[in-house]
């Protein structure tokens, strides 16, 4: 456990007007709970109800605009612009990635398909060829991509694409649109979506704003923080595991989800594109972590109870959580919204303790209005 930060708290919370309402209260008790009880020093929380914010606080943290780092928790977001792209027609879940990079059908990986990639069952799990020396130079990435070769039969097993996800991602949405991979990012969800602080590296100036990390007495690699500061100042963009953010703009992200593709009145996403997404593509025992999982295209589904979004439906919710520290997710029955962001690497006891008490009182303390 870690002690309470004695920094500046920052907090801001907003009632909108809607047919659900929130106890920002009862929330506000478990979120200083878990800072309290030693979970970690600094953390950050965004509800949004029926597309509207609903609450948004931080504490702990020293900037008045701290952001915070969300691991995989972009890697939806880095999806949304390949979802963007096929409602426009440009391709289909089934074609296959080399269609539009040819390069990339090498060494037994031409029948893959983008939602092969998008469920993590193309089986190129494995980055283990990719040098961390490597990894801010997107080229030659490109080129280790090109030379894998599948280490399973791709549509045959899930298996998390941890680093990969994001690099085919990325290539693939660049070698569709023409642009780079950030430039494809802020066209097809920063900027329509309003998403303000939201990217996968940050210019020196604003360093200073993200919050720092802390390692849990528990967790094994005492050095990842160090690791993940080397990857922020080197300005290293991993789609997959890059992001840094805000709790408001996650859940905001997730809202337009949640309000079947609508944000502020514009649609972003068309519902035949929300539902393909949210359906489940791919499901098994995970051949990277071992656990069982339900994948959509870029999103993953509830497991059994108790889960990360303390859902009893398998079905009802879309999410994604962040290595060790964080989940976001949004209802599609109930039009909800929300990401949790904290500091402190936790192991997966803890920390699926710490995130599904987050998401049970989320739960509980929505009511009619």
């Amino acid at each position: 456990m870690v002690k309470h930060s004695t920094a500046q708290d920052v907090i801001g919370q907003q009632m909108t007007e809607s047919s659900i309402a929130l106890n920002t209260e009862a929330v506000t008790n478990e979120f200083d709970r878990q800072i309290s009880d030693g979970f970690h020093s600094s953390a950050t929380l965004a509800v949004f109800l029926e597309g509207k914010p609903a609450m948004d606080i931080t504490r702990g943290a020293m900037h008045a605009k701290p952001l915070f780092r969300v691991f995989s928790v972009g890697k939806p977001l880095a999806a949304a612009i390949l979802w963007r792209q096929k409602a426009r027609g440009y391709f289909d879940w089934d074609t296959a990635i080399a269609e539009y990079w040819p390069e990339f059908g090498t060494r037994g990986k031409s029948s893959i398909t983008v939602e092969q990639v998008l469920s993590h069952s193309a089986g190129l799990s494995d980055h283990s060829n990719i040098p961390p020396t490597d990894y801010n130079d997107w080229g030659r990435i490109v080129s280790h991509i090109e030379d894998m070769s599948p280490q399973t039969e791709p549509g045959s097993a899930v298996s998390y694409h941890a680093h990969t996800f994001g690099w085919i991602v990325g290539e693939f949405a660049s070698r569709v649109s023409g642009l780079s991979f950030d430039e494809a990012f802020k066209r097809e969800v920063t900027l329509p979506l309003g998403l303000k602080s939201t990217s996968y590296t940050l210019e020196p100036v604003d360093f200073g704003r993200v919050v720092p990390l802390e390692v849990s007495a528990e967790w094994n690699d005492k050095e990842i923080a160090n690791n993940m500061d080397l990857i922020l100042r080197a300005q290293v963009s991993m789609p997959a595991g890059s992001m840094i953010t805000t709790a408001n703009d996650v859940a905001k992200f997730y809202a337009a989800i949640s309000s079947n593709g609508v944000m502020n009145g514009v649609r972003w996403l068309p519902e035949e594109v929300i539902s393909e997404v949210s359906s489940v593509k791919a499901e098994g025992l995970d051949g990277t972590s071992g656990a069982y999982s339900r994948v959509g295209l870029g999103v993953r589904l509830p497991s059994d109870p108790p889960n990360q979004y303390a859902s009893l439906n398998s079905s009802d919710t879309v999410g994604h959580s962040g290595l060790g520290t964080c989940t976001s997710w949004a209802s599609l029955t109930s039009n909800v919204s929300v990401a949790y962001v904290t500091n402190c690497f936790q192991p997966d006891m803890q920390n699926d303790y710490r995130l599904h008490e987050m998401s049970k009182t989320i739960r509980a303390s929505i009511y009619a209005n």
